[in-house]
């Protein structure tokens, strides 16, 4: 069977938002794909674990190159 298509989904980077309020640092912890047809990259935010703060804390996405995923 024929492998589906990626050419919607894009790239983007979770950033800790608590780390942009305290040091003003976009701290990019994770890497992800996301369909923007389905998902509005905006308003996207998820709970996940910040090694710096060790704790969990609110990321939101911020898109990046395909380059740049590496």
């Amino acid at each position: 069977m024929a492998r589906p298509s990626r050419k919607k989904r894009a790239f983007f980077a979770l950033y800790c938002t608590e780390m942009m309020e305290n040091e003003g640092k976009r701290v990019e912890n994770y890497k992800i794909m996301l369909n923007p047809t389905n998902t509005n990259p905006k308003e996207f935010s998820v709970s996940k674990y910040c090694p710096r703060l060790r704790k969990h804390t609110i990321h939101k996405a911020r898109q990046i190159s395909r380059s740049q995923n590496k």
